[in-house]
């Protein structure tokens, strides 16, 4: 299984410690954009790359409308994994699909609601 972890909202201190950490650990930076890190430690190669680009576009165009809650740090692998489990054998993938965003919307309120507790 492989492990994913987005960091969104940094600041551009903080976003090179985490690039540090990150590179220290052995993980591989999917996207390191200008306020934002998802992180991949690969355990398992044996998944489809085009599908995990979909899924990478998806969290990329969600994280953006949370833009105004701080730094928040979620571990995605278990949705992602799952994700990838669940359609691994469709070969008509849209970002629109529900498969897909649903569960990553869910993990970001999930981690807006607990920094707020």
């Amino acid at each position: 299984m492989n492990k994913y972890e987005l960091i969104a909202n940094l600041t551009k201190e903080t976003k090179e410690i985490y690039e540090k950490h990150y590179l220290s650990e052995k993980y591989e930076l999917i996207v390191n954009e200008d306020n934002m890190i998802l992180a991949k430690k690969t355990d398992n190669e044996d998944i489809n790359l085009n599908h995990e680009e979909i899924i990478i576009k998806v969290i990329k165009s969600m994280i953006k409308k949370y833009n105004g809650y701080g730094i928040l740090y979620i571990n995605l692998t278990k949705e992602i994994n799952s994700i990838l489990d669940s359609i691994k054998e469709d070969t008509n993938l849209r970002t629109t699909d529900n498969r897909i965003s649903w569960p990553i919307r869910q993990a970001i309120v999930k981690a807006i609601a607990d920094k707020k507790i």
